[in-house]
C-alpha cells in the first residue's frame, strides 16, 4: 500500500489523528503542526510529503517522510538542520506499556519496499539510537534486502532539571561563566536601559518576530534559505502554547533573541541570534541567564536541552549529551541503490568507522 500522499497535517484521517495525539505526548517535534510547517516550509517544488502507517501485533506506528518530485530516487523522513528529534511515530500514550513494535516495523519498512517505481534508498535522520525502535527499524530494513549504514548525525548538550531552582544551577556552572555574566549585566546597565520580555501567545507573536528577524540580520548568521520557516514555527508553537520567544532590549532596541520550545516538562533552546554591534555586552550570555531563569522558576520543566550540536559553549549550559544518528538503506535492487549499496560496502571496507549502536546482521 502506497503512503498517503500530500497528507493535510491539519485535518488528519483517523487512524492517523490518534497516532499524532500520542507520539506528540513524548516530543514537540512529532506533532503534526511541526510537520505541517515543515511540509509547507522547506519541500522543494515537486516534491511531496508522505505519511505511512503501518499495523502489527496491536502497535500501529508512523513514518513522514519527503519523496523527490521524481517520483523515485531517494524517500527521506521529513526532517532536515532544524529538526532536533525525529522518531518513528507510535500509537500507545504515553505512560501506557510500550507493545513490541517489531511487527509494525517491518509490515511498514514492506510497504516502501513494494512501492513502484523503487526507491534508490531509504533515509531517516534525526533518530535516537538508544530508542529500541533504531535498532528494529535497521533490522527490518535489511531484512527487506536493503543495504543499512548507521551514521552520527550531533549531539545534544541537556541538563536533567526536575527540582531544580535557578539558585542551584547557577551553582553548578563554571565559574568562568558566572563571572563573565555579572561583569557583563553590569557593564550592559551602566551602558542603557536593560528590557526582558518573553512573548508566549498570539497576542503579541508578530511584534516578537518581527524583533526576532531584526535581531537575526544585525548577527553573524547567514540569511535563512527557507525564510517563511521559522515564522510560521513561531506561530504554530504559539498557537499550542508550546514558544517562548525571548527578547532582550537596550535602550528599547532589540539586541538578543532566543526561541525555546516548551512542550510536556521537556525545554529546548531552538534558535538563538545576537545583534553583533553589541558583542562586547555579550547580549547572548545575558538573555540566556534571563531565560534560564524564567525556565526554572516559572516554567519548571524537567529537562532543558540545547537542541542540535556540540557547540563548545553549549558544555558551559549544560552537563549532559546524548546523540543522534541517522540511518541509509540502499536498495540493490535498482541501478542508483546498487551504486550506493557498493559505495557503502566500500566505506566499511576501507574504514574502521565508529561503531553505530546497531544489532548484528543475520
Amino acid at each position: 500500500m502506497a503512503g498517503l500522499i500530500d497528507p493535510d497535517f491539519a485535518r488528519l484521517p483517523e487512524p492517523a489523528s490518534s497516532l499524532f495525539l500520542a507520539a506528540a505526548g513524548r516530543s514537540f517535534f512529532n506533532h503534526p503542526r511541526w510537520y505541517e510547517v515543515l511540509a509547507r516550509s522547506i519541500l522543494e517544488p515537486g516534491a511531496r510529503a508522505r505519511l505511512y502507517i503501518a499495523n502489527g501485533a496491536g502497535v500501529r506506528v508512523g513514518l513522514v517522510a519527503a519523496a523527490p518530485r521524481t517520483g523515485s530516487g531517494r524517500l527521506r523522513s521529513l526532517t532536515n538542520y532544524y529538526s532536533c528529534e525525529h522518531a518513528l511515530l507510535r500509537g500507545n500514550s504515553p505512560g501506557d506499556p510500550p507493545g513490541d513494535p517489531t511487527a509494525a516495523i517491518g509490515e511498514l519498512v514492506g510497504q516502501i519496499a513494494v512501492e513502484r517505481p523503487r526507491w534508490d534508498a531509504l533515509a531517516i535522520s534525526t533518530l535516537d539510537p538508544q530508542d529500541a525502535c533504531y535498532a528494529i527499524l535497521a533490522a527490518a530494513m535489511r531484512d527487506a534486502g536493503f543495504d543499512v549504514e548507521a551514521y552520527f548525525e550531533f549531539g545534544t548538550w541537556y541538563e536533567e532539571t526536575a527540582g531544580l531552582s535557578f539558585a542551584e544551577y547557577l551553582a553548578q556552572r563554571p565559574s568562568a561563566v558566572l563571572a563573565t555574566w555579572r561583569r557583563k549585566l553590569k557593564q550592559a546597565k551602566e551602558s542603557g536601559n536593560l528590557d526582558f520580555r518573553v512573548h508566549s501567545d498570539l497576542a503579541d507573536i508578530e511584534s516578537a518576530i518581527a524583533s526576532y528577524e531584526t535581531v537575526y540580520r544585525a548577527s553573524w548568521k547567514q540569511a535563512e534559505p527557507y525564510p517563511r520557516f521559522i515564522p510560521d514555527l513561531v506561530r504554530a508553537g504559539a498557537a499550542l502554547g508550546a514558544v517562548r520567544l525571548g527578547i532582550l532590549y537596550l535602550d528599547g532596541k532589540p539586541v538578543a533573541a532566543q526561541i525555546w520550545i516548551l512542550w510536556h516538562g521537556r525545554a529546548t533552546v531552538f534558535k538563538l541570534a545576537h545583534d553583533q554591534r553589541h558583542d562586547d555586552l555579550s547580549p547572548g550570555t545575558l538573555l540566556t541567564m534571563r531565560m534560564m531563569e524564567q525556565a526554572l522558576e516559572i516554567e519548571r520543566p524537567s529537562e532543558i536541552n540545547f537542541g542540535r550540536g556540540d557547540d563548545a559553549y553549549k558544555k558551559l549550559w549544560a552537563s549532559k549529551r546524548r546523540e543522534r544518528w541517522g540511518l541509509v538503506a540502499a536498495n540493490p535492487r535498482t541501478v542508483h541503490g546498487l551504486a550506493l549499496t557498493a559505495g557503502q560496502l566500500a566505506r566499511r571496507m576501507l574504514r574502521s568507522p565508529r561503531q553505530p549502536p546497531l544489532p548484528p546482521e543475520g
